[in-house]
């Protein structure tokens, strides 16, 4: 069972990151990082709640601010600030989106274009696998009896550099917007920066993802009831594996169906993640 109540809580307190006059939101943090308001020092503070929970409330701060979010309480998996940290991806890919819609190239928004949509795509499907690992480790599920361990490991390896990988991807397609300091397009850069560090900071071991049976725990049992592993298996992330420094994105009905989801979600106004979570965020 997914709980998400200690989320939607936080989600609730703290308000539409998008909107400009939110002292949660986007615009404010903006502010406050370039020094045209004062910081706030309150730090958010977490209720007790499961690791799963705990999980889910801290991606909600992370859509905002990785930096500004709390540290996992004592005792949590590791798999925490990586599951976590697909909030700040959610932000990312709500931001892309949206700036792709408003932007016209040839008569059409920029989102009509195939290499874009794929992208996105990909950035979505990178945001499933994430999701799918780190919660699944977070609950200490097993996937394969005969490898103990084997998806808290590639929780903690891959995902990682999936969730970057897919980050730094969006960053390209946000083009010059990626440079703006104010408001919520800084809001990409600044999600970036913070979430770099949150995943590979000085006190965050790197894993060698070599050793992951990425194919055997795709095709578990356990994580086939989480996910669907046609979604997963179109992630670029899953590339990251190998010794290629290319990255192939999600083509076909699979890219077309990744998409669609992903604008159903953006539309109704849901996180990206499999808890589809409503959100107080206005398109």
């Amino acid at each position: 069972m997914i709980t998400t109540t200690l989320a939607d809580t936080v989600e609730e307190t703290l308000g539409d990151p998008f909107d400009a006059t939110n002292p949660h939101g986007f615009h404010a943090l903006v502010d406050t990082a370039e020094g045209r308001r004062p910081f706030d020092a309150t730090p958010w503070h977490l209720p007790d709640g499961d690791p799963e929970s705990v999980l889910h409330a801290l991606r909600a701060l992370h859509r905002r601010s990785p930096a500004l979010a709390p540290a996992p309480p004592a005792g949590a998996p590791a798999a925490t600030v990586v599951g976590a940290s697909v909030g700040a991806l959610d932000s990312a890919l709500r931001i892309t989106l949206r700036h792709l819609r408003s932007r016209h190239l040839y008569g059409a928004p920029a989102s009509d274009l195939p290499a874009l949509r794929t992208l996105l795509a990909g950035a979505y499907a990178d945001l499933l696998l994430c999701d799918t690992l780190a919660t699944l480790a977070v609950r200490g599920t097993e996937p394969l009896p005969d490898r103990p361990g084997a998806l808290a490991h590639a929780a903690e390896a891959l995902a990682p550099r999936a969730l970057q990988g897919a980050m730094d991807r969006l960053s390209v397609v946000m083009g010059s917007r990626f440079y703006i300091r104010e408001g919520a397009h800084s809001s990409f850069q600044r999600l970036l920066y913070e979430t770099q560090r949150a995943l590979f900071g000085a006190d965050r071991p790197v894993l060698d993802p070599e050793p992951v049976p990425l194919a055997a725990l795709l095709a578990a049992p356990a994580v086939v009831e989480s996910a669907d592993p046609i979604l997963l298996a179109a992630a670029p992330g899953l590339a990251l594996t190998g010794s290629s420094r290319r990255v192939p994105q999600p083509g076909g009905a699979v890219q077309e169906r990744l998409y669609e989801e992903l604008v159903a979600r953006y539309e109704a106004g849901t996180t990206f993640d499999h808890t589809r979570r409503p959100l107080p965020d206005r398109p």
